[in-house]
């Protein structure tokens, strides 16, 4: 039986003294890590937190949080991810839910929200020493304040691993932040997690000569994955300032020399149209990742361009499937395919499923729907049946629709949440962005739908200008006219200075929507610029 807590203590026997992550004024080798996470369960552990236990992570990407980590993991307890990103009610309301014993916060945020956090439940709060000033308000209510530091210089004994530990028991939790609704806690277990890092790695290749840049950060899937996977190799992960300044991440690429990079398509267009990407040596540099969302093929050209050494794979996935679904790579077989996400990994199903739960055939639009050993345990909640999320037969109705091809390579089409009916008609918004995005002088497109009394919805693009491009509304629409029926064909186009994002660089489409939503939006549509 393998666990999570096996790939660091398995990296510090193979390779103690390589360094295991890179901070900005920051380093650790896999042989302190893994000395630091003992310290931290041995504490849990003397506070009767181990096994059946949650702690929770509010945290940014720093050591301090990648040894809690390793720590709670090391202790037997679940770690529980909150976004930091996400508003001061969300990260209580999320507390509130998970229950955690436990939580490992930043200084910064222990400031901010001591008074809210004093109300929740979790009974030992652990930070850094120059944090003890702020925990007033915790230990009035009887919580308790540990220090990092005292943790590491205490040499207590971790309890021997306990009889009966289970791999399909839940290892982590990571809350959501996605672009509708109440952030979701969704339920990993060691099994689902150690399935995908080493299912995918077996179609990437890396080993333990690769190291990444960090971009994404640790409390999302995306990065935590990352984490796992590299540390499964012995690898080194060098972690980013942030991706506030694109030109400072390509230093970064520079400065590291990093082997692999993995961004979502919203770092990969910043890279592109915001920093020196293309007039940079990268020699180091050999493959990069995307996912969370398609580049468009315009956009994958342009990347291959300015790196035409690295090979480009795409992945397909989300939290609830630990992430991974599909992969597709390297560059030759990324081009042949432009718009698909890959084929499903192995051990992965994929099926296409229509309105009322039936298979479809190849090349039908409908549901994906993917099994497999990586498909979550559940929802903190505890709805994932009732909501529709994991069905009868245990597979994940993933919200997604698209097509399988004769070979099984899936093509996305959108979210049915955000399927447009207009004029009778189903439209999907990723069809429309792909021919907005062959425009010369269009940057970043988002299309949505709006009520409209006579056509049911209304079709509504809102365009970001590539860099020393000015478009117009009527432009746009005469370039859709060439690939698109007219039905389909945006009614508004507006010309804005950026698009609304989640911290992960998703598209909020709902806030987009709520804006041009209004009767009067439809008059107004010939606006030069709209900031959003």
């Amino acid at each position: 039986m393998m666990f999570l807590a096996d790939l660091l203590v398995n990296a510090a026997r193979r390779w103690p003294d390589k360094l295991a992550a890179v901070f900005p004024h920051e380093r650790v080798t896999y042989a302190e890590l893994e000395q630091h996470s003992r310290s931290v369960a041995a504490e849990l552990n003397r506070l009767g937190i181990g096994p059946g236990k949650r702690v929770a992570i509010l945290h940014d990407n720093t050591l301090a949080a990648l040894i809690y980590y390793w720590g709670i993991l090391r202790s037997g307890a679940v770690t529980v991810d909150i976004p930091t990103s996400a508003g001061h009610a969300t990260i209580v309301a999320a507390l509130d839910e998970a229950q955690p014993s436990a939580l490992a916060i930043q200084p910064a945020y222990l400031k901010q929200l001591a008074v809210e956090l004093a109300g929740t439940c979790q009974r030992a709060v652990l930070s850094t020493a120059n944090a003890a000033e702020f925990a007033g308000p915790l230990l009035a209510r009887g919580q308790s304040f540990h220090a990092l530091e005292a943790m590491l210089e205490r040499k207590q004994a971790l309890p021997e691993a306990r009889a009966g530990a289970d791999p399909s028991t839940v290892a982590m939790t990571i809350y959501t932040s996605g672009t509708t609704g109440r952030a979701k806690g969704v339920m990993l277990s060691h099994a689902n997690l150690l399935f995908n890092a080493s299912t995918f790695n077996s179609q990437v290749g890396l080993t333990n000569q690769d190291s990444l840049l960090l971009v994404a950060p640790l409390y999302y899937i995306h990065g935590r994955i990352q984490l796992l996977t590299y540390t499964m190799l012995g690898g080194t992960i060098f972690f980013s300032a942030g991706f506030r300044f694109p030109q400072a991440v390509l230093q970064e690429l520079v400065r590291y020399a990093p082997t692999t990079f993995s961004g979502v398509p919203y770092h990969y267009s910043m890279l592109l149209t915001h920093s020196k990407l293309r007039s940079t040596q990268l020699p180091s540099l050999r493959k990069m990742m995307i996912t969370g969302g398609a580049l468009s093929p315009a956009r994958l050209r342009e990347l291959q361009e300015a790196v035409p050494h690295v090979a480009l794979h795409i992945n397909y996935g989300m939290t609830e499937s630990s992430p991974r679904l599909t992969h597709l790579g390297p560059s030759d077989e990324v081009f042949a395919r432009p718009t698909s996400c890959g084929r499903a990994l192995p051990g992965v199903t994929l099926e296409i499923l229509g309105e009322a739960g039936e298979p479809l055939p190849g090349g039908a639009i409908g549901e994906v729907v993917a099994g497999g050993p990586g498909i979550m345990t559940g929802y903190v909640s505890g709805d994932e049946h009732a909501s529709g999320r994991i069905d009868a037969r245990g597979r994940l109705r993933t919200g997604d629709l698209g097509y399988l091809d004769a070979d099984g390579h899936l093509f996305l089409i959108g979210r049915s949440s955000e399927m447009i009916k207009s004029a009778g008609e189903r439209l999907f918004p990723g069809e429309i962005e792909d021919v907005l995005q062959r425009h010369p002088g269009v940057g970043e497109s988002a299309v949505f739908g709006v009520p409209d009394p006579a056509l049911g919805e209304r079709v509504v693009a809102c365009v970001v200008p590539a860099p020393g491009h000015d478009l117009t509304p009527e432009d746009l629409k005469t370039h859709c006219l060439t690939a698109l029926s007219y039905v389909r064909v945006p009614k508004e186009v507006h010309i804005v200075a950026e698009l609304p994002k989640t911290p992960s660089g998703k598209i909020k489409r709902n806030a987009l929507r709520a804006r041009f939503a209004s009767p009067d939006s439809g008059r107004a549509h010939e606006a030069r610029e709209v900031h959003a």
